[in-house]
């Protein structure tokens, strides 16, 4: 697939970490606290791999700068308090801020680095790994209705937590012996602001309701947390089917995904969650899980064909052969999609590698 684990930077040991960093927006700034307290101890990944948040905190990883450097990054980003007419923000005006240290290229940075992203036309999932770095990161933080999707390599390209939030399944995709994983997510549980049926009411001419912005910020709160809640669902399926030896998640309250400001607080939370299971990090990377061979690990995870999902044999739901070849799926009811019509799934392409944003 192209896509190999990079020779060029260890974490000094004979134990080869990837850490993933999931998507969560304001709730990211906990990836902070976490790599504070890696740097601390010594861990340096071998990988870092991420998506939405955790792709442009990774990224600012990666390219050699240590926790306080980014958290020094982060405490300018902002993000307007008014609801925006139009939905669409500029880049500059959220994580302008990044820009300077996000440069480079892929190939010359420190620490090796995947970053996801979606291709909006296709569905599918697409892996950064070579070429400019900024459009990569622009790319994966690009939320749709928030920030415009960008053009890499012919296709148009928009948050990468839309189709994979924690992307565990990517970094095993590195093969490493051991992977970590930070999620940040979204509050399991928060309030959604209530319409004033009354008041749209008196604004409702001939069965169509008058612009509002209130309204407008309403329905779109709704939104959101019905994409949070969809997200969440699909993060605990997918952990189930390829989970990391740790899982690292901060207690972030009611952190919002748009509470940049609450900055220290987030770090806070971020070293907290990491604190409590350094010992469990510690001792994996004294004495790692057993692993397959490097010649044998490409074969111990697989596609979903209906879904995309990728998952190891051993967790999968159901299971269903098709000429010779055994195919795995989250689901029974992926693998009944599949026996009613193979064809339909088999040769289509799940996801991309190395698309070119040169």
């Amino acid at each position: 697939n192209g896509f190999e684990r990079s020779e060029r930077q260890n974490s000094g040991g004979t134990v080869r970490l990837a850490l993933a960093l999931g998507g969560g927006a304001a709730r990211g700034l906990a990836h902070i606290g976490v790599l504070g307290v890696f740097e601390r101890e010594g861990i340096r990944p071998d990988c870092i791999v991420g998506s939405s948040m955790g792709g442009l905190i990774g990224a600012l990883s990666a390219s050699g700068l240590c926790a306080g450097e980014i958290s020094e990054i982060a405490r300018e980003f902002r993000f307007p308090r008014r609801f925006v007419p139009g939905g669409m923000l500029r880049w500059d005006s959220l994580f302008g801020s990044a820009g300077p240290a996000l440069s480079g290229s892929f190939e010359g940075l420190a620490t090796h680095l995947a970053i996801t992203a979606v291709d909006l036309e296709a569905g599918t999932q697409v892996i950064l790994h070579t070429g400019p770095l900024l459009p990569a990161v622009r790319a994966t933080c690009s939320v749709p209705g928030v920030l415009p999707p960008i053009r890499l390599g012919g296709r148009w390209l928009a948050d990468g937590g839309l189709v994979n939030l924690l992307p565990v399944d990517v970094a095993w995709m590195t093969d490493p012996d051991l992977v970590v994983a930070v999620k940040v997510g979204a509050p399991r549980e928060r309030p959604v602001p209530q319409l004033n049926w009354r008041v749209t009411a008196l604004l409702t001419r001939f069965g169509e309701v008058v612009p509002n912005p209130a309204t407008a910020k309403v329905a779109l709160e709704v939104l959101v947390r019905a994409t949070e809640i969809l997200l969440d669902r699909q993060t605990a399926l997918a952990s189930a089917m390829t989970g990391p030896e740790v899982l690292i998640e901060p207690d972030l309250g009611d952190l919002g995904l748009r509470d940049f400001h609450r900055l220290d607080e987030a770090e806070a939370a971020g070293r907290r969650a990491a604190e409590m299971m350094l010992p469990e990090v510690l001792r994996l990377l004294e004495s790692p899980p057993d692993v397959p061979a490097a010649g044998e690990r490409e074969l111990s995870l697989r596609f979903d064909p209906v879904c995309g999902m990728v998952i190891s044999p051993t967790r999968a739901r159901a299971s269903a052969s098709h000429g010779d070849i055994a195919y795995y799926f989250c689901s029974p009811n992926c693998r009944d999609c599949f026996e009613r019509d193979p064809d339909d799934y088999l040769g289509k392409p799940l996801l991309a590698f190395g698309v070119r944003n040169g």
